[in-house]
């Protein structure tokens, strides 16, 4: 994979509505969905980790820690934060200068020893934070409600605030392809959905601030199937030995929890998780989704598993016993190819779409060889081994 800005837009916090009364034309509201936080501990809990953050001029955040180290000495901390194309470290209270406005996840791992147990431990907080142009913006939220309901028609009320400027304009997204700019609009649904409502409003310029807020709406009897409602998956991040975890699923407004085993020991919850691993190795990441909320009769509750291998990343066919090795993931400018069979090997590279965008033959060799892809744009990319005995992917 080579890295791309636009990675993590699916991690936008949304909020769910929630119905008054199960009846036929059920308003969702204030269903609270878990998103864009998550921890990693295996410290007790006397040890509590957070940070919060400045949002400064320019696509800037300042990060400041906040720990209480309660039965725990404090052995350091480190910051892990992901600055395209690759994920940095730092210690301190870093400032951290973005390239634009794009939601990025900021860890903060802190490293203890228990003085119960005299055992080494860790906890690892994980946010994701969306950069500013200016840093009176930060008191933009856009936000709304339902102020009345007629069969399929709704009508919406702007709560927004701005108490550093103006608000100057507000467009909705009804998703179900209409749109509106108007402050408190009425709108008239076709289906029962369930659909994502948004609003963006704008403040008056200079600065034309921007804040987006999303909630869910469902106009139709209760007890929906889990599988109409919701839809598991996540990616994976993996730079050195560290794997980044980040939660891509659909919940439609309801009530949500992601919990997370990496496999070694280790686990977490929320949304996204960051962890560094001691040994190079395949470990199964999988992460748990529950799911609860008005319009189910009980729990949805599903687990999802990928393969990670850190420093190193790749994958074989069932039938081959070798797998290829390819690193690092992602990648900048060239990726390493170890292809271990005796003949010569054949390397395509595949973009998302399907199409080939690149193909050169391997030597037969033992050792690593270097391939050169840095006229390749940013995105995702499968690259395929092809020897006499198999192919193997990545």
């Amino acid at each position: 994979m080579r890295p791309s800005a636009h990675l993590l837009l699916h991690l936008i916090p949304i909020i769910g509505l929630a119905p008054a009364a199960p009846a036929r034309a059920q308003v969702l509201s204030h269903a609270i969905d878990q998103r864009g936080n998550g921890s990693v501990q295996t410290c007790d809990n006397s040890l509590q980790v957070d940070f919060s953050t400045n949002y400064l001029d320019g696509y800037s955040c300042q990060f400041l820690p906040v720990v209480i180290p309660g039965d725990h000495v404090i052995n350091g901390s480190t910051w892990y934060y992901y600055d395209d194309p690759v994920w940095e470290m730092a210690t301190g209270s870093p400032t951290v200068p973005y390239m634009g406005p794009a939601p990025y996840p900021i860890c903060y791992t802190v490293d203890a020893v228990n003085e119960t147990t005299l055992q080494p431990c860790s906890a690892t907080v994980c946010k994701v934070v969306t950069p500013i142009a200016f840093q009176e913006c930060a008191s933009l939220t856009a936000d709304f409600t339902i102020s009345a309901v007629q069969g399929g028609s709704i009508t919406f009320l702007n709560t927004s605030q701005f108490p550093g400027g103006q608000i100057g304009y507000a467009y909705w997204d009804f998703g179900d392809g209409s749109s509106l700019a108007a402050s408190t609009p009425t709108h008239a649904f076709t289906g029962s959905g369930p659909y994502q409502i948004c609003l963006t409003v704008v403040g008056a310029p200079p600065t034309s601030c921007t804040a987006t807020r999303c909630q869910w709406l469902y106009l139709g009897p209760g007890d929906v199937p889990c599988s109409e409602l919701v839809s598991h998956g996540f990616e994976t991040l993996t730079y050195g030995s560290l794997v980044g975890v980040l939660d891509t699923s659909r919940t439609s407004g309801m009530s949500a929890q992601v919990d997370w085993d990496f496999g070694d020991g280790v686990t977490g919850t929320g949304t996204i998780a960051v962890h560094a691993y001691a040994w190079s190795q395949e470990y199964d990441v999988c992460g748990t989704l529950r799911v609860w909320g008005p319009l189910l009769s009980d729990t949805c509750t599903t687990t999802v598993c990928r393969a990670v291998w850190p420093n190193a990343v790749g994958m074989k066919e069932p039938w081959y016993d070798a797998p290829a090795w390819i690193w690092p993931t992602p990648f900048n400018d060239a990726v390493s190819v170890r292809a271990s069979g005796p003949a010569p090997a054949w390397l395509t590279v595949v973009d998302s779409r399907g199409r080939t965008v690149h193909q050169q033959t391997l030597a037969p060799s033992s050792e690593p060889q270097l391939v050169r892809l840095s006229t390749l744009p940013a995105g995702c990319y499968t690259i395929i081994v092809q020897e006499p005995a198999g192919a193997r992917s990545n």
